[in-house]
């Protein structure tokens, strides 16, 4: 990740980080979740719901790793900011 350049102050860096890391939680046990069920999957319906779990698994992935790489600029700015 590159030098991350903000405008935004301290105080506002610090509480994006306060709401985004319980959304990060929340978004990688989804995540986990769909993966799981893609692997639990039975009964008639299973191709269908199978890949349906995997797609919604690999979806859920991209915004996980969009949120992480935010924060992680987040928490770069920030440590910045206290230098």
């Amino acid at each position: 990740m590159g030098d991350i350049k903000t405008d935004l102050k301290k105080s506002a860096i610090e509480r994006s980080i306060t709401l985004l890391n319980p959304a990060l939680a929340s978004a990688t046990d989804l995540l986990l979740s769909t993966k799981e069920a893609h692997w639990n999957v039975k009964g008639p319906n299973f191709m269908s719901t199978h890949l349906f779990f995997d797609k919604l698994y690999n979806e859920v992935a991209e915004y996980v790793d969009d949120l992480a790489e935010r924060l992680a600029a987040l928490e770069q700015a920030i440590a910045r900011k206290r230098a």
